[in-house]
């Protein structure tokens, strides 16, 4: 007796939960949170420096929004409650509705009685000669010729045909819902198992961590129960957690270009790139790809965006240099010399003085004589390198190499100098994501443009044609009607009619 009360209660609880989740209600409550949340953090802007919010709220605002989440809204547990809850109740609403409207579109199409001609909003009656079995074939070549599926049936002097077409709008809207569904699915497994990260990698180095963002929930959650360990990187010190990717990633090499104007950079950037290389734990090198913005690199579903660059404070790098004969087609030797370094060159038998070194230089194309500017922090917008050519020990000439230069450099003897790059004193900003729920998404997005084209732009049409014998003649009796688009239903309507009536 206890057991069966035991259930009873089950059952109970079990459909005030199913009646709960299943509810319109909830979800208009539920939409209308989303929708407020959506607004909040699109006014606050998401992720930023601590400094950009001091610009704009005071420390007790900023205190507050971030005790409430407002700074990395999305992926709050809050948020995602927010979105289980409504994932939950549209995926028990269409369950609960679904096997209804299958039932109703499978569901054959039955002969319309007196009542039920006089019910319908399109209805026409013509008379055949040739009698009932002309006006039968007639009658099935202007159904097929529309692409109507019908369903024949006779009785004592009549013969009944029931024919229909897009049954399946009317699962329009349980595609969107699926769509719907699927955006949110793949919005949690992001949340759960995904990250977003930052990297400031110089030229040269590796790593094999990147710096987070947000810390997966799952790792959180698991590791907050004991369960597993997080596999983040937390520093006691303080600062910010990072994430090791399981290999390493390294910038081979970065590089800026800058808008020109009459052969003269303006300091604006057109386009800037990384190289980098993938190396296993091993050490081995895995893969290699240069990245731009919208151009990125991925490697074990972690992905690596352009974003950012920047000059490393006090960094001295490598400058290298180009020596080719004059008028020679091969590709000439590369040199790499520090600044204020000397280097030997056997294939000239010269020494090569790297007296210093600018981070923008220009060539004025009438005197040849080279000015410097000051760049934005420093940033190297046309490197210009001071250079020294000694024959043995005696100084054979002094000249100036720049990257971009509006004029030839002065160099007296049979071969030419040229700028390549000052390498290792730039860094390439990268923004690391993980999100294996973006397929799921992506295909969702797919759906929600079919399901309101089904569901708006497709049409459930109804024909019902009922033929009797009348004096050696067939009275045929048409009706019709559509759920939407009446007025093209209309002037299909009365093309079959007309088709039947020839």
């Amino acid at each position: 007796m206890e057991k069966q009360e035991q259930q009873g209660m089950v059952e109970v609880v079990a459909d005030k939960i199913w009646k709960f989740f299943s509810s319109v209600k909830l979800a208009v409550v539920l939409l209308i949170i989303l929708a407020v949340v959506s607004v909040i953090g699109t006014v606050i802007q998401q992720n930023q420096a601590p400094e950009e919010y001091l610009k704009e709220y005071s420390l007790t605002t900023i205190q507050l929004f971030e005790n409430l989440g407002f700074f990395d809204l999305y992926h709050t547990w809050w948020f995602v409650l927010l979105l289980l809850l409504f994932t939950a109740n549209l995926t028990i609403c269409t369950l609960e509705r679904f096997p209804y409207a299958w039932k109703a579109m499978r569901a054959p199409l039955k002969p319309l009685e007196d009542d039920g001609f006089k019910a319908v909003p399109f209805k026409k009656e013509i008379v055949v000669k040739g009698g009932m079995e002309a006006a039968e074939t007639t009658a099935l070549k202007a159904l097929h010729g529309k692409r109507y599926s019908h369903q024949l049936t006779k009785e004592q002097g009549m013969t009944h045909l029931a024919a229909q077409k897009g049954a399946y709008s009317r699962m329009g809207v349980y595609v969107t819902h699926l769509s719907i569904i699927l955006i949110f699915v793949g919005a949690l497994i992001g949340a759960f198992f995904g990250f977003k990260g930052f990297l400031n990698l110089p030229e040269g180095e590796a790593s094999s961590v990147v710096y987070l963002r947000n810390e997966p929930l799952w790792d959180q959650i698991m590791d907050g129960f004991g369960i597993s360990k997080s596999p983040v990187i937390h520093d006691p010190r303080g600062g910010v957690p990072a994430m090791p990717l399981g290999f390493y990633v390294r910038t081979d090499d970065f590089e800026v270009d800058y808008y020109a104007n009459a052969g003269r950079p303006t300091g604006m950037p057109s386009e800037f790139w990384s190289l980098l290389s993938v190396y296993d734990l091993r050490q081995q090198k895995v893969l290699e790809k240069r990245i731009r913005v919208n151009d990125p690199l991925t490697r074990n579903g972690i992905t690596f965006y352009q974003s950012s660059y920047g000059t490393i404070p006090n960094a001295v790098g490598k400058i290298v240099l180009n020596v080719n004969q004059k008028n020679s087609p091969g590709p000439g030797e590369t040199i790499v010399v520090m600044p204020g370094s000397s280097v030997y060159v056997k294939s000239i038998d010269r020494t090569i003085k790297a007296v210093g070194m600018a981070p923008f230089g220009m060539r004025d194309p009438a005197t040849g004589q080279v000015q410097y500017y000051q760049a934005r922090n420093e940033e190297l917008i046309n490197p210009t390198v001071e250079l020294e050519v000694y024959r043995g020990k005696s100084l054979a000439y002094r000249t100036q190499v720049m990257k971009v230069d509006s004029g030839e450099p002065s160099m007296p003897e049979n071969y030419r100098i040229s700028y390549i790059d000052y390498w290792g004193a730039r860094y390439t900003g990268l923004q690391v994501t993980k999100d294996p729920g973006v397929w799921i998404v992506y295909a969702g997005f797919i759906l929600l443009c079919v399901g309101p084209l089904v569901a708006f732009f497709g049409s459930h049409r109804k024909l019902w044609v009922r033929i009797q014998e009348r004096k050696g003649q067939a009275a045929v009796l048409v009706g019709g009607s559509s759920n939407r688009n009446r007025i093209a239903f209309e002037r299909e309507f009365n093309s079959i009619v007309e088709t039947i009536a020839k």
